[in-house]
């Protein structure tokens, strides 16, 4: 059976956004980088926890992953390729920069992927927009990739990018949307880096 390779660890959810908390799934990104997606039961366990599927889907797809641990570590290696596209395009964009060209053709790739079938359908009366792959099942990786797809598209090409901010962590550098009226907030977790950061300035340390 598919387990989480850090049982323990809490997933945070501080971006304030599903494509922005998924990008901040690497720990210490700015000092020594600590991978948490390190297993497939690691990416399904965080987008159920976020919300991004519901536990009957998180359930059918680790069973998928018992039955096919090669295309569950296919869908490993694409979740994290993507994950640090999506990071070093939202971090570019919310500074003014354009993506780097590989970042966005990996970042477009996905976004075709993830629209392909895409259909309106009645649902508790009103629409929804569901997706059909092409050849049936889809790949272990797209029924969570394609809602932080939709989710990174909405930042990237709305004024919501115009709030989305680099934590002021040195050691941190996780993305995190800046909801304060003043638009100042430096840190993605007051509570965690902004403590940190007091302390280091009490001790005298850069």
């Amino acid at each position: 059976m598919v387990t989480r390779s850090e049982p323990d660890y809490v997933w945070d959810f501080c971006g304030g956004d599903v494509a922005l908390d998924f990008t901040n799934t690497v720990g210490n990104r700015g000092d020594a980088p600590q991978e948490h997606f390190n297993a497939y039961a690691d990416v399904v366990s965080w987008a159920e926890t976020r919300g991004v599927i519901g536990r009957t889907q998180a359930k059918q797809l680790r069973q998928e992953a018992d039955r096919d641990a090669t295309a569950a570590a296919e869908a490993l290696a694409s979740v994290r390729a993507l994950r640090e596209s999506l990071y070093r395009a939202l971090a570019a964009a919310a500074s003014g920069r354009k993506p780097a060209a590989a970042d966005l053709a990996r970042i477009n790739a996905a976004v075709g992927a993830s629209f392909s079938g895409a259909h309106l359908r009645p649902h508790g009366g009103r629409l929804e927009l569901r997706f059909v792959p092409e050849g049936g099942m889809p790949r272990l990786d797209e029924p969570i990739t394609t809602p932080v797809v939709r989710a990174a598209i909405d930042v990237l090409t709305t004024d919501a990018i115009r709030r989305v901010r680099l934590c002021a962590d040195r050691s941190c550098a996780w993305l995190f949307t800046d909801t304060t009226r003043s638009g100042t907030r430096r840190w993605c977790d007051m509570k965690v880096c902004g403590n940190r950061n007091k302390v280091r300035r009490f001790r005298g340390q850069p």
